[in-house]
This record gives structure tokens, C-alpha cells and sequence, in this order.
């Protein structure tokens, strides 16, 4: 792997602060590919940016243009070929091997949009001043960010709003409206629920965490409480700025036709309804998880390898389920018209 000073050779770290290129550095991949093979056979381009580290590698494109690429060669310095496009390329190692580095493609042009907006900003702007950014890496590797479009992610910066909290501090309270999602500049907080027996802690975040946002796409009570563990620095996003930002991008509806049909080539239906709900009225053959305990238990119940469509009464929950998963990696969808509108739809069909 090379070092941050050796980055800023490269494009287009060489146009970014120094002080991220050390963060950076963490976000790469460094893949050995021996004598012969493709560098493009794990994404085809259209994932990772590339550069070669070392060794030889010729690209050939639909043109009939050939190139070869050298570790030694101005060249490598830049990306090979032209990342998430249509472009069919074609790759093949030329020496005894090559090592390549790697990195997600929407995550670097989602920091460019970063970088050049810190480099705008005023001195005494709250997006400056931090001892350590890993926070926007933090940000920034969210799922939900991931999905936004180039446009928008500056406007995400521009409407933090910084919070100075102190140990002990509850930022959020379950039964509360949704208000105010947030993202950890320093510091801890943990995650809890009021029970018969007292507090059960659900989770622990820490910097570059987002939390808070699931009230917001569903419009319904938090679900949990937030409390800091130390001493620290958020920065919040009021409600409505998150929803015209985030929500339209990341939640994607499908109609009941179209889940259906999706149901039929194997996607999952999760119902996300309370267990008296789902009793009184489910979807044979569907996935069975309650809001509430959908972060706990999706991992052990839903595969994320097939699409899943989350479901309720009315789509309000629905939406907040399909956000949570989107941001934990899951290809999500929300289905309009709720169970009852699949259930008619079915019926129709038999009919």
C-alpha cells in the first residue's frame, strides 16, 4: 500500500487537503492480480476506481484502442479507464502480476463534493476546526448518502447544525416526535429501551454514526432512546431538510402489481406490522420482523443476496424499514397499498 504522501501523486487526491489524505487512505483496496487475468473481473469497472500500484496492465476499449498501463508511466497516477459508465472494457496483466488500489466510486466523488466545499468555506465555518474528519467518512460511507445523487450531498453538509453534548446527555427519547436526525463528530452514545425491568441497551455508535433518521421517514414516535456516553460533538439535520434530501431517493415504492411480480421472481416480503397485527392478518409465505426489531433481527432472517419489499397497513412503517435496510445494505423496496391491497390482489388473480 502507499502512504498519504505518496497519494497526493495521484488524481485527484492531488487536488484535496492534506490533512483527509491520511482517512483516505483507508477507504482503498489493494487486489493481486497474477499474469493474464482481468483487473476488471470483480466489478467490471463500474464499482471501484483503479490505479496501478505495480506491475503492467493493458486495457483494450470497444474502439479498438489498446493501451498498457505501468506502474512506472504518468498514467497510473490516474484512474484506468472510465469508471461507472456503460463502457465494456477489457483487461489483462501483462507482467508476472499486478497489484491494483481500489476505491468505491461514489464514495471519492461524494468526498470531492466534500473537499471542495471545505475548501469554499469561511474559517469560522462549523464544517471546519474538527481534530479528526472521520466523521464524513463515516457520513459519507452511510448507505443512505451513498444513494443520494452528486447534487445533493453538498446541500447535506450545508445544513449541519453543530451540538455540543456532554456525558449523560438524552438526545433522543422514545415516544418523542422526530425532529432532528444527527451524525457523530466525537464521541459515543448508546442506544436503549425502556422495558418492564428497566433499560435494555440495543446498540452502541460512535464518530461518523448516523442515528435518529427513522423517525423521520416514517413520521411515527422514536422507537428508542439516545443517550451520550461521553463527552462529544454532533451534527444535526432538521427533519424536513433530511426528508426533501434523503427520504425521496432512498426509499423506492412499488406498486402491488409490481411487488407481486417481484414476489414471483423470489424477492422477500418483509411485513413489518406488530405481532397482534400480523396474527389477525398476514401474507402466507411472508417474513415476519416488527419495526422495533428489525435492526436486531434482519440479519438472521432476511438474506441479502435477494431483493426484499417491506410492507405494513398503510406504508408510513413501511418506508421506515426500507430505510434501515437500505442504509444496512440491503436492495429494498417499499410496497404501496399496504397488506390489504396485496391480499385483493391476490384474490383477483384466484377469481
Amino acid at each position: 500500500m502507499i502512504s498519504a504522501e505518496e497519494l497526493k501523486k495521484y488524481y485527484p487526491f492531488n487536488k484535496m487537503e492534506e490533512k483527509f489524505l491520511p482517512i483516505l487512505l483507508d477507504q482503498f483496496q489493494v487486489h493481486q492480480f497474477e499474469k493474464g487475468e482481468s483487473i476488471f473481473k470483480l466489478d467490471d469497472n463500474k464499482i471501484f476506481a483503479k490505479f496501478v500500484i505495480q506491475g503492467a496492465v493493458e486495457i483494450r476499449y470497444p474502439t479498438g484502442r489498446v493501451k498498457v498501463v505501468k506502474d512506472t508511466s504518468l498514467q497510473s497516477f490516474y484512474p484506468i479507464g472510465d469508471v461507472n459508465t456503460s463502457k465494456k472494457l477489457e483487461s489483462e496483466v501483462q507482467s508476472s502480476s499486478a497489484k491494483i488500489m481500489m476505491i468505491n466510486t461514489i464514495f471519492l466523488d461524494h468526498f470531492m463534493v466534500w473537499n471542495d466545499l471545505f475548501q469554499q468555506c469561511d474559517q469560522g465555518s462549523p464544517l471546519r476546526g474538527h481534530q479528526s474528519y472521520k466523521w464524513v467518512v463515516g457520513l459519507l460511507n452511510s448507505k443512505a448518502v451513498q444513494m443520494l445523487p452528486r447534487g445533493h450531498v453538498d446541500q447535506i453538509f450545508k445544513n449541519l447544525e453543530p451540538m455540543t453534548v456532554s456525558v449523560g446527555d438524552e438526545i433522543i427519547t422514545e415516544g418523542d416526535s422526530g425532529d432532528y436526525c444527527y451524525i457523530i463528530v466525537k464521541g459515543d452514545v448508546e442506544v436503549f429501551k425502556c422495558e418492564a425491568d428497566g433499560e435494555n441497551m440495543v446498540a452502541t455508535l460512535g464518530e461518523g454514526s448516523l442515528f435518529g433518521e427513522h423517525a423521520l421517514v416514517s413520521q411515527e414516535p422514536r422507537t428508542a432512546s439516545v443517550r451520550m456516553m461521553s463527552d462529544g460533538l454532533l451534527m444535526k439535520l432538521v427533519g424536513e431538510k433530511f426528508s426533501s434530501l434523503l427520504k425521496s431517493h432512498v426509499v423506492r415504492w412499488l406498486t402491488v402489481d409490481a411487488s407481486f411480480g417481484m414476489m414471483l421472481d423470489g424477492a422477500a416480503l418483509l411485513d413489518v406490522r406488530e405481532q397482534e397485527e400480523f396474527n389477525n392478518l398476514g401474507f402466507e409465505g411472508s417474513i415476519h420482523i416488527p419495526m422495533d426489531k428489525l435492526r436486531e433481527q434482519c440479519e438472521e432472517k432476511l438474506d441479502k443476496t435477494k431483493p426484499v419489499i417491506t410492507c405494513s397497513n398503510t406504508g408510513m412503517r413501511c418506508a421506515s424499514a426500507a430505510f434501515l435496510l437500505a442504509t444496512l445494505g440491503y436492495d429494498v423496496y417499499s410496497m404501496q397499498g399496504g397488506i390489504m391491497g396485496l391480499l385483493k390482489l391476490v384474490e383477483n388473480k384466484l377469481d
